[in-house]
């Protein structure tokens, strides 16, 4: 007879001698060879246990250094292996070394992986790039995993390799193996290293942490079972088949294994020494166990065998499903076959004919089996025999004698089994007294725990026959009590003598229960016991046949009569005896539950309002009566919710529909169609959050702790507040979409500083890891603790200030919020403005001449702000203002206009993107900034530019290369309006931002009134008029594209006219202008400022670029364009609502719209190709031919342009810059004609 008892060893174990320390131990991918990480990398066949290669001599410098990890491709390719600072990947054929990473930090390789598909190794360290993935095949990173902490000690992918698992000594992180983004962050202590305590078992992970084992679903993190493991060091591993049924787990000098459903211990190994390491081959044929003396061995697993009766498979199985008449003939056949029949056949056939009543039959072949061979299945054979024919004293002196032979090796079985054969004479209580006495003993109680429970089961049934019901609850208690799951051979043997089955025997139990307390009137009592069938037997147990049948049968009659004597209650207004009673009888999950449903509720809610604590109590019960029904969960999560806790009633919500999706019954399942999951509420919220949080700033200071937070800080922040349970918990059948974003835009308003800057800002890696609370005492520390306090204390949640909140070190996060600073300001629900400088006691105008407004990033700061608090250098209101909104203060308004320039309307109708360019160039010029490179910098906002990189340190090159961008994105040409100097950029871009205080139309054509141009087309009527040269020009002026830059190089179209040489000049009293005088045919006398001597320069041209003011085409340096960025969403509204096809259909949700590392959408990089040009509106086009004449006779501002230099075939001009501007007319005798000869477009550097 086999009978599966354990896990051990079928061989001898393979033992092999290390001869040096070892590390790691782990099986090549077919299973035939052991890989032994010691001072490098050793090959053994499993076969023999001897070595077969040097796979490595020592993979790191280090002298003591010992292989930690290891690992082997599932194509069995490459083995891996980690040691002290170096990471190597071998060919597993020639053991060759084909890769080598080095942990440059010395932080120390903690772990190596492979993907399933071979093609990525995964290496983990304690440096500070603490998990790395390279590409095999081309020995290049392709992957970093950069969590902020560099105490990595285990990497390992997941079974489809989709999913990545790192573990910290806090946490286990599971990352998206494709774009490298957090997915889940499981808060657990990891006690083991080195890849030792974490595994994958498909969705699962096992964890080693704190004398324990924990499982947890890798897609949620949340907990999914767990159960003790002592004494984990971390030294402690853990290892587990494919099937997963059961795990290993080594600590110290101990292997256990455990059954991953039950909990329960399968089997113990004790190594000699301590384990260091465990490897389970693929096949799970073998284990490997390194101990840290040097020593490895190789045990082979199989199930062990008994054979207390000597009978094969077809015998066992026939009597094991009571055919003994079958099993009668399969023992006789040998029997009659043989002149020598076996002893062991006899007894066995014996044992079958007393159960049979064939008693005279079975006597006859027990004693012939004791004379052929005394044996204990002979002698218990006897026993049974003479008891059942009524012979009592020849049956116990059969078992006396055979106790006296075999007492030394089966003294407890043959005890156990005379009991047994006592109850079945009749002697009950002294049966039941021998069970107490064996019970005392060591080795033998868990048998005979089973034995006894099954007596007291009879005991039960025998009193329920006499229709003593109290008795028979007592003894079936007893029964359930004494019950213990323990399935051996020995106990198949014992059931095979003594005809009891203890298979089903827990069903048993507590089915005489259910009866026993249903037949007493106690049927709240009998449905729990019904429940706890399947939640305390396990899975293994499902009922089945007649079991089944019993179970369908007792949860109906249950059913009705609760739902009897509910209806009694309710009709007697006692209300919580009602809803007691009704949730117990929907906990037997009937078919049509809706009627119960509706008066359950009515009871319930017809309690008083202090009795939810009542109605959890009644939920609790009503739960451990029946854990699969989902009436009882329902019934807490309501309770729960009501009573404010609102992560344990989120927890029952899940678990109720939970049990609804696994109801057997189709009507049940249905029922949880209406309901909305949990997760995909998280799932929503979690999506307004990422949404909501995108357009502030990258990090924020939280006012409650004073710890600065990244966004997914900042998404963590939201979900640790009682308000995410509540919204998930109070979203049961439908998602409130505007609720949910009104309460996550009420959390996420944040409040932006606006200042200046003085020395010794705390700066973010300053304030990193340190509250802004806790910073030591100085001014600038004063002004920021001051100004977050001011925030907390107003109410809002978020705080932010240019000194602490961008990681300037960092030129991804500072050119991101160079330029989204703008929208930052309009999206902030507060601007607050500290005034240095500027003191309590100062009057009326102390605004406008306070720092603050000269600075170049406050301008931005203020137009773009909705509200905003000005308050003076000791933190009171300025002008002691008490208004919600500064900004609408009269007195505010006109220092702002004085300090300006503009009218109030004018700065709030200022928006960030390429309209209004030359007035917020203008106001830009009023105002200074510390650093050259931030007077461009700080108009990257309001200009809506992303496509240019900041670059500090290049100086006034800055500005050119804004400019530049702005001028082709724009065509706005009057950019090029100024006088001064040029600045390094390009000729035509001015150094300094100075030069736009003042206004662009001195250099453009003045505008002709109507009634003047009226009459210029009634002249240009003449025959004199070359109507033909108009038509040609006109066509010609119109084809030509706006400006536009290439680099550094502009490309500009205009009418150019060379200038005569200039032989000589005069200086201006200041002695550094030089004026010169020329008379041209083309513009008469010409007049010319500059600091340039203009008669070393050999060829000059003055040059007409307004081609938008001749063709009458909008001016670009006031109109709105139409891809102006519209300002985002205050977090201080709520306008609009949100539908459900905005939430789960809308593209603004995407994983790569959500991703905080991904870059802002950038601006095409400066034009390759021209813009289009732009058209006016229909016209007779001759008759804009003829307005086009009389706009070129207009004075105009020329800008003053020579050849470069440049050595190169191409010709190439610089603009001269010019001191005032050159103002000329074309004269009357220069013909269209030679207008249009003159017409091109030069390229400016």
């Amino acid at each position: 007879m086999t009978m599966s008892l354990m896990m051990t060893e079928r061989s001898p174990p393979i033992e092999i001698d290390v001869d040096t320390n070892l590390g790691a131990v782990t099986f090549t991918a077919n299973g035939e060879y052991l890989v032994i990480g010691c001072g490098g990398v050793r090959v053994w066949p499993v076969k023999d246990g001897k070595e077969m290669a040097v796979a490595l001599g020592r993979p790191s410098q280090a002298q003591d250094a010992v292989t930690d990890c290891l690992a082997v491709s599932k194509d069995g390719r490459w083995i891996a292996a980690g040691a002290f600072y170096q990471a190597v990947a071998l060919d597993a054929t020639t053991y060759e070394v084909v890769f080598v990473h080095k942990d440059n930090d010395y932080g120390g390789i903690t772990g190596v992986d492979f993907s399933p598909d071979s093609t990525r190794l995964l290496v983990a360290s304690h440096s500070r790039w603490p998990v790395i993935v390279w590409d095999i095949a081309v020995r290049k990173r392709v992957q970093t995993l950069d969590h902020w902490r560099h105490d990595t000690i285990a990497a390992k992918y997941s079974p489809d390799g989709d999913r990545i698992a790192t573990a910290t000594r806090e946490s286990v992180l599971v990352w998206d193996s494709n774009n490298g983004r957090l997915l889940v962050e499981i808060p657990v202590t990891v006690t083991a290293h080195h890849n030792n305590g974490v595994l994958w078992f498909n969705n699962h992970l096992f964890v080693v942490s704190n004398n324990k084992i924990k499982a947890f679903d890798a897609s949620t993190g949340s907990a999914v079972s767990e159960w003790l493991a002592p004494d984990t060091c971390t030294n402690s591993c853990i290892a587990l088949p494919k099937h997963g049924e059961f795990i290993i787990y080594s600590t110290k000098s101990t292997v256990t294994f455990w059954d991953t459903k039950t909990h329960t211990q399968l089997a113990l190994i004790q190594h000699p020494h301590e384990i260091c390491s465990i490897a389970l081959s693929p096949d799970a044929r073998f284990l490997a166990i390194a101990g840290l003396d040097r020593d490895v061995t190789i045990k082979s697993l199989s199930r062990i065998t008994e054979s207390d009766l000597q009978i094969n498979d077809a015998v066992l199985c026939s009597w094991k499903h009571n055919r003994l008449a079958s099993v009668d003939a399969l023992l006789t056949a040998p029997i009659h076959e043989s002149e020598n029949p076996s002893h062991h056949v006899l007894a066995s056939r014996a044992l079958v004919r007393a159960h049979m009543q064939r008693w005279d039959a079975a006597l006859v072949d027990a004693e012939m089996a004791i004379k052929i061979e005394p044996s204990v299945i002979g002698y218990i054979a006897k026993s049974i025999a003479h008891v059942f024919m009524g012979e009592r004293d020849k049956g116990y002196q059969a078992c006396d004698i055979a106790f006296e032979h075999f007492h030394e090796t089966h003294r407890n079985f043959i005890l156990l089994i005379k009991a047994i054969i006592v109850f079945m004479a009749g002697e009950r209580p002294e049966a039941i007294s021998r069970i107490d006495d064996l019970i005392a003993t060591v080795h033998f109680n868990s048998i005979c725990y089973v034995v006894q429970a099954y007596m007291y089961l009879l005991l039960g049934n025998l009193h329920m026959e006499r229709g003593d019901f109290t008795a028979a609850i007592q003894w079936f208690e007893r029964a359930r009590a004494q019950m213990q799951h323990h399935t051996t051979p020995t106990l198949v043997v014992v059931s095979l003598i003594s005809g009891w089955k203890f298979d089903n025997l827990g069903i048993m139990i507590r089915q005489g229960l259910c009866e026993a307390m249903y037949a007493a009137g106690h049927t709240q009592d009998a449905v729990e016991c019904f429940h706890q069938i399947a939640s305390e037997l396990g899975e293994e147990t499902n009922l089945h046949g007649e079991h089944l049948e019993w179970a369908l049968d007792f949860s109906r009659r249950s059913f009705e009569k609760l739902e009897h004597i509910g209806d009694t209650a309710l009709d007697a207004q006692r209300h919580d005896e009602a809803t007691s009673l009704y949730t117990t009888a929907l906990s037997l999950s009937p078919p049509s539950p809706e009627s119960v449903l509706m008066k359950r509720r009515k009871a319930f809610f017809a309690t008083e309002p202090g009795s939810w604590k009542q109605a959890l109590d009644g939920a609790n019960h009503v739960i451990a009566l029946n854990p699969s029904s989902p009436w009882g969960y329902e019934m807490k999560h309501a309770a729960l919710h009501k009573a404010g806790d609102y992560g344990n009633a989120v927890y029952a919500l899940e678990v109720m529909l939970l049990k609804l999706m696994e109801s057997p019954d189709p009507d049940v399942q249905q029922l949880g169609d209406q309901y909305i999951n949990p997760s995909s509420t998280r799932a929503t919220i979690r999506k307004i959050v990422q949404r909501t949080i995108r357009h502030a700033p990258r990090v924020l200071i939280n006012t409650a702790t004073g710890r600065l937070h990244d966004r997914a800080e900042q998404a963590s922040a939201f979900e640790s507040l009682p308000i995410f349970n509540e919204l998930v918990s109070s979203t049961t059948t439908r998602i409130d979409y505007v609720r949910i974003k009104r309460e996550v835009r009420e959390y996420f308003r944040y409040v932006m500083f606006s200042h200046k800057w003085e020395e010794n800002e705390p700066l973010l890696q300053k304030v990193l890891h340190v509250a802004v609370y806790d910073l030591d005492k100085s001014p600038t520390h004063d002004k920021l603790q001051t100004f977050c306090k001011l925030v907390r204390d107003a109410g809002f949640n978020w705080a932010w200030s240019d000194t602490c909140c961008i990681n300037k070190s960092d030129h991804f996060v500072l050119q991101e919020a160079l330029v989204a600073m703008f929208k930052w300001y309009q999206g902030s629900a507060l601007v607050i403005v500290f005034l240095r400088g500027v003191r309590s006691s100062a009057q009326r105008g102390a605004l406008v001449k306070s720092v603050w407004n000269t600075r170049g990033w406050t301008l931005h700061e203020y137009i773009a702000s909705k509200v905003v608090h000005f308050y003076t250098e000791d933190w009171t209101l300025y002008l002691d203002l008490h208004l919600p909104n500064h900004k609408e203060s009269s007195d505010v308004v006109l220092e702002m206009e004085a300090a300006t320039g503009v009218t109030a309307q004018q700065l709030i109708a200022l928006r960030p993107g390429l309209s209004s360019i030359r007035e917020k160039l203008r106001l830009a010029s009023t105002r200074y900034t510390t650093l050259v490179e931030d007077t461009a910098y700080s108009l990257l906002g309001i200009f809506s530019v992303t496509g240019i990189p900041a670059i500090y340190g290049e100086g006034e090159g800055s500005l050119g290369r804004l400019l530049a961008h702005v001028l082709t994105c724009s065509g706005d040409v009057s950019i090029l309006a100024w006088t001064g100097e040029s600045g390094p950029f390009n000729s035509c871009l001015p150094a300094h931002i100075m030069v736009f205080n003042g206004p662009a139309m001195s250099h453009l054509p003045p505008p002709i009134p109507d009634a003047e141009m009226e009459r210029a087309i009634t002249a240009s009527q003449s025959s004199s008029f070359d109507l033909d040269a108009a038509l040609r020009l006109y066509n010609r002026l119109e084809e030509l594209s706006a400006p536009w830059f290439a680099a550094s190089r502009m490309k500009l179209p205009c009418i150019a006219f060379q200038l005569p040489l200039f032989s000589q000049s005069r200086r201006s009293r200041s002695g550094r202008v030089l004026n010169y005088h020329a008379n041209t045919v083309t513009f008469g006398l010409v007049e010319i400022k500059t600091r340039q001597d203009l008669s070393r320069m050999k060829s000059l041209y003055l040059v007409h670029p307004w081609l938008d003011t001749l063709l009458e085409r909008e001016d670009k340096s006031n109109v709105i364009m139409e891809e102006a960025i519209v300002p985002p969403p205050s977090l201080n509204t709520d306008t609009e609502e949100i539908s459900d096809e905005e939430i789960d259909g809308d593209d603004e949700f995407s994983d790569e719209d959500i991703d905080d590392n991904a870059p802002s959408p950038a601006e095409p990089e400066l034009a390759a190709s021209p813009p289009a040009p732009v058209h006016t509106a229909p016209m007779d086009r001759e008759t804009r031919a003829r307005r086009l004449v009389a706009h070129l006779r207009q004075p105009f501002g020329a800008l003053l342009l020579t050849l470069a230099s440049t050595g190169g075939r191409a010709v190439d001009y610089k603009r001269v810059a010019a001191d005032s501007v050159i103002t000329v007319q074309f004269q009357e005798s220069v013909s269209l004609a030679d207008i249009l000869d003159n017409v091109r477009t030069l390229d400016v550097l």
